[in-house]
């Protein structure tokens, strides 16, 4: 009988791959250094009110920098 699926690789290197990753996968952190390589979710509508909320507030919360001062105002007595 045949196999289906994908034997591009062999067991055992699929084993270890397998292995490989899971640091990644399981350390909650993102996969990328860098913010601006990380994906950011679509959104569907077959989310909950919930996670579309969560969505729009993630994309209007801007990159977390605290915002800049006017540089007039620094070092000017009141």
């Amino acid at each position: 009988m045949i196999e289906r699926g994908s034997n591009k690789h062999g067991p055992q290197l699929d084993d270890e791959m397998k292995h490989e990753d899971q640091g990644t996968i399981r350390s909650g952190r993102p996969g990328h250094v860098e913010d601006f390589r990380q994906t950011e979710p679509f959104p569907d509508d077959t989310d909950s009110p919930e996670t579309r909320a969560a969505m729009e507030h993630g994309a209007a919360g801007g990159s977390g920098a605290e915002p800049e001062e006017d540089e007039g105002q620094l070092g000017t007595p009141e």
